[in-house]
């Protein structure tokens, strides 16, 4: 047997095959295949491609989007691409006020007749009282921002159409000894009693409203979802629910699941 560094190697064999005039006989390398990550289409937004059912008649929707949309054969943005485009604003007016919002470029609205999955939206007037609808969609469905965004604007405006018909609330719950809660300085403070050595004020922005209808319970009410929730969510942070002895500060009927003490028997 040669050792390792005396062996000829195939191609300086099939050399000497070819110089001398045999045949050599080639083999045929078979490609290895390419496994794809996925092998199903991108799918679209289940809440985005939801039109949102309103009153035209109570509710009007303004808005004006100047940048024009993209040729059928345009090509799809790569995922580190950034969208310079300025944003559109819209407008939604309705019995309980106005809210405004800024969307991206890409987000386009287009007005369409309510259907029947069209009236099981989250607007809370009837189905006899929804006269129009708005769709959400956006230019490239495939791009991974777009399609994250396009769930989140119809959300947006779903809950700004709300807002401006039925509005929205937080109620804010005191589970402890002393925990207490009042509405001072013509409801613009919240003071807080916590057990701390002094009253904790959280100021009440404005369009929020706050009223206590108990010492334990705290309703606050306004048309913006996000400064409604905001505001619940910054006195929650005071006391928050701990698993050991249940107490805290809940938020719209929270829970939580009580815990024994690691040195219990």
């Amino acid at each position: 047997m040669l050792a390792a560094a005396h062996r000829p190697s195939v191609a300086m064999a099939s050399a000497a095959a070819i110089s001398s005039g045999m045949v050599v006989p080639t083999i045929a390398m078979r490609a290895s295949p390419v496994a794809s990550f996925s092998t199903t289409a991108a799918a679209h937004s289940n809440i985005g491609r939801k039109p949102i059912a309103y009153d035209a008649g109570a509710v009007t929707v303004t808005y004006a989007n100047p940048h024009p949309v993209p040729l059928p054969d345009a090509r799809v943005p790569s995922p580190h691409t950034v969208d310079r485009r300025e944003s559109y604003v819209v407008t939604v007016t309705g019995p309980l006020g106005v809210l405004t919002r800024p969307l991206p470029a890409y987000v386009r609205l287009t007005p369409t007749k309510p259907s029947v999955r069209t009236l099981e939206s989250e607007t809370p007037a009837p189905a006899a009282a929804a006269t129009a609808a708005l769709a959400v969609s956006v230019d490239f469905p495939v791009a991974d921002t777009q399609r994250a965004m396009w769930g989140t604007a119809r959300a947006l405006l779903a809950n700004m159409v709300t807002g401006v018909t039925a509005g929205h609330a937080a109620n804010v719950k005191f589970v402890g000894v002393g925990y207490r809660a009042s509405v001072e300085n013509a409801g613009r403070t919240v003071a807080l009693k916590l057990g701390f050595a002094n009253i904790v004020e959280v100021p009440v922005p404005n369009g929020v409203t706050a009223k206590s209808l108990a010492p334990d319970q705290l309703v606050l009410q306004g048309i913006d979802k996000m400064v409604v929730k905001q505001l619940a969510a910054t006195i929650r942070k005071y006391k928050q629910p701990e698993p050991f002895n249940q107490k805290g500060i809940f938020v719209d009927g929270e829970t939580i699941a009580k815990k024994k003490p690691k040195n219990s028997k």
